[in-house]
């Protein structure tokens, strides 16, 4: 079918996420978030039926010729395997390296994928180990340039970009990296909530830490764009920490955990820590202010991805 007459949906099942808000158009697809009804995680089973059932309407009512459907989680593919709309998946990490992977139907659902979109080339060889005979597209998150002001950066705020996630983030390590630094204001939009009640209680007591919650997108690229520094932690290895794409989107100083992915995406120009307090407090320490100016870094990061979302296109034209 011609891409130009195809309908195809990206499906996410979370409130919002940079990822296929930037990627959902290169590829013609209408962005559609479902989150979550419920907070707690005991619920998530009760939550997981809701949004099948809001799938299936809402594949009944816009007719996809194709379904993006974003994991973890797998179930999310679920639907247009039911009603036999072709799908891509485009997995997250977690899919081949944590127990996502394990759970019922979730081999199958891959096996059924037209095609799978990982982010990386180190995830890559991870994905085929495991899952040989499907076919995968690596393409990182797509670029988007944010602008951004030098003076208006405050020389003492840093914007830690996490999600709270004890899968990959070294938690209690960022918490005392903040209690050391007591003259720096930290400024977190992650849920504490996600959280265990001594994590949660450690965090409430860092008198230096700006808890927003959610902000809307414009809020979120306002405080990026005011922040000397983004840190960016991380405990997995071939991850590509979206909040190190924000930072090179927005010209904004980089503090990320090193690993051998890290080090290639980004070790020209950002600060390469080890999850040590030591660490990542020395790497604050020595940030000064700066006019960083990464546009051949985005140009170059962008073609790559371009690249790989024409072959992409080529054979959604070709096989949808």
């Amino acid at each position: 079918m011609e891409s130009s007459q195809l309908v195809s949906s990206f499906i996410v099942w979370k409130k919002y996420q940079r990822r296929p808000e930037v990627l959902s158009p290169l590829i013609q697809a209408e962005l559609k978030f479902f989150p979550h009804w419920f907070s707690t995680k005991s619920l998530r089973p009760l939550d997981y039926c809701i949004k099948l059932v809001a799938n299936i309407y809402y594949i009944l009512r816009h007719k996809p010729d194709l379904i993006i459907a974003q994991a973890p989680p797998l179930f999310s593919a679920i639907p247009p395997w039911l009603m036999k709309v072709p799908y891509i998946i485009d997995a997250h990490n977690p899919v081949f390296q944590g127990m996502w992977g394990k759970l019922p139907l979730s081999r199958y659902l891959m096996a059924h994928a037209r095609a799978v979109i990982v982010h990386n080339q180190e995830i890559l060889q991870v994905a085929k180990k495991k899952y040989p005979s499907t076919l995968f597209f690596p393409i990182p998150d797509p670029i988007e340039f944010i602008p951004s002001l030098p003076e208006h950066r405050q020389d003492k705020q840093i914007l830690v970009i996490c999600s709270f996630d004890p899968w990959d983030e070294p938690v209690d390590i960022c918490i005392d990296s903040i209690k050391e630094l007591a003259d720096y204001t930290f400024i977190i939009t992650a849920d504490p909530k996600k959280l265990t009640p001594e994590l949660r209680r450690r965090l409430q007591e860092c008198s230096n830490v700006r808890l927003t919650g959610f902000l809307p997108t414009q809020d979120y690229h306002t405080l990026l764009c005011s922040s000397l520094a983004a840190l960016v932690l991380t405990t997995s290895e071939a991850t590509q920490p979206s909040g190190a794409c924000e930072a090179l989107s927005s010209d904004t100083q980089l503090i990320v955990s090193k690993t051998s992915l890290t080090e290639k995406l980004f070790g020209e120009w950002a600060i390469l820590v080890d999850n040590s307090v030591e660490s990542i407090v020395g790497a604050i320490k020595s940030l000064q202010p700066q006019n960083l100016t990464l546009e051949n870094y985005r140009n170059q990061w962008n073609d790559s991805v371009q690249q790989e979302l024409q072959k992409l296109r080529d054979y959604i034209e070709v096989n949808i």
